[in-house]
């Protein structure tokens, strides 16, 4: 889980708001708490655009992944936490992500009693950052199951119960890991208070304009 905090530190532009709604009953609370909800929009809307300047993953599988609550607070000041829960992506739906180079060369492998040569099956390949090329991973393939799931599986080098080799699939990261990194969340946080100041008036002069009239 990630927690993006939105607080609005513009005194000063509180304070007016107040002198000029100080007439209207709730109107400071309606007309913040209606800028809170625009620059929350915003910051919903771009959570997505910050990831994938850093991510290399598509939108879709991103907004497929994440799940938002918003909590309002209009005690001293205003505020907004954005909290972004969300398990971690599979590392094939990351941009790049696929089959890798087919091998030429035969190994010798033990099936049963025998010793015969074979290809092993093509590697799988992925990365999650837009600045690195896609990893090839030596131990994976990529599978597909009847439920239409396809991914990147790695031998663990341990066994089940039934007697089989035990695998895993190769995990990229949640939302919210994507999130928590300091220079994305910061990102967010200075881009939804700029949309919350910037909003602030409009929503003072629909207050003002639908009273007097």
């Amino acid at each position: 889980m990630s927690i993006v905090k939105t607080e609005i530190l513009g005194q000063e532009a509180l304070t007016r708001a107040e002198k000029m709604l100080v007439g209207i009953p709730n109107g400071m609370e309606k007309a913040t708490k209606s800028a809170m909800q625009r620059a929350i929009s915003h910051l919903r809307a771009n959570s997505t655009k910050a990831i994938r300047e850093r991510y290399a993953i598509a939108a879709g599988n991103i907004r497929a992944n994440e799940n938002i609550t918003v909590r309002y607070s209009f005690g001293s000041g205003v505020q907004a936490i954005v909290t972004f829960a969300g398990r971690k992506i599979p590392l094939y739906r990351y941009n790049g992500a696929g089959v890798g180079a087919r091998p030429t060369e035969r190994v010798p492998v033990k099936i049963g009693d025998d010793w015969k040569t074979v290809l092993p099956a093509p590697t799988g390949i992925g990365h999650v950052l837009n600045m690195t090329s896609p990893y090839r991973f030596r131990n994976a393939f990529i599978a597909g199951f009847s439920s239409g799931h396809i991914g990147i599986f790695e031998n663990t080098g341990g066994v089940t119960s039934n007697g089989r080799d035990q695998i895993k699939e190769v995990m990229g990261l949640s939302v919210p890991q994507m999130l928590g990194k300091d220079e994305v969340a910061e990102k967010l946080t200075e881009e939804s208070m700029q949309k919350f100041i910037e909003r602030l008036d409009p929503e003072i002069l629909r207050l003002l304009n639908g009273w007097g009239g």
